[in-house]
């Protein structure tokens, strides 16, 4: 009688889906890796595309470099915004906090240089008393946190003792400004100024 003959299963079949799946699971967390490390990649290019627009109405201003003068001495050229926003100063700051007098501006460019956000105020002769204390209030919340911030009058007709004046013009009530950055406008609004500190209020210019 002839037996039945069992033919033993190499088990190769097996062992070749068992490695198929394998590659199959590699190449799945290849590609979901590769998938968010593009997410990773443009949502940096987004936050840096959206960190560079105005937050609002203000404008880029291009610099005027950061040059450091002698102490007293006036800026060789003409800043290209009121008040300025880049250009030579002095290599001192101004303490942050409220001020009721001016300072100059070759002084307060170091402050934006340095991270800080400087809000100018300009009344004219019958002043605007209610609109100080509306500011001071504000900015007092900001230096609290230990933010870089300067409030300060803008007068066209200061001169400090000398015969030319040392502010100009600025053309409206409120300007705020940093580094490169200026926003004006004439009625007090504090979610702008807010939002403007917030923004810049801590980024360094130095190079």
């Amino acid at each position: 009688m002839t037996g039945t003959r069992r033919i033993k299963s190499s088990g190769r079949p097996a062992r070749q889906k068992t490695a198929t799946r394998r590659r199959q699971d590699a190449d799945r967390i290849v590609m979901g890796g590769a998938a968010l490390l593009v997410a990773l990649a443009l949502l940096v290019i987004y936050i840096n595309v959206r960190s560079s627009r105005p937050v609002g109405p203000e404008k880029e201003v291009p610099s005027l470099g950061n040059t450091h003068l002698a102490p007293g001495a006036l800026s060789p050229i003409q800043y290209n915004s009121t008040p300025p926003t880049s250009g030579p100063h002095y290599g001192g700051l101004v303490s942050w906090g409220i001020y009721r007098t001016p300072q100059r501006y070759e002084q307060l460019i170091h402050n934006l240089e340095d991270g800080g956000v400087i809000i100018y105020y300009q009344c004219g002769e019958e002043g605007c008393p209610e609109l100080v204390d509306q500011l001071e209030a504000l900015v007092q919340e900001h230096l609290d946190l230990q933010q870089r911030v300067v409030l300060l009058p803008n007068d066209p007709t200061w001169t400090d003792g000398g015969p030319i004046p040392l502010h100009q013009d600025m053309g409206s009530r409120i300007a705020l400004t940093a580094w490169q950055r200026i926003d004006k406008f004439d009625e007090f609004d504090a979610g702008r100024i807010r939002q403007f500190i917030a923004r810049y209020q801590g980024v360094d210019h130095h190079r």
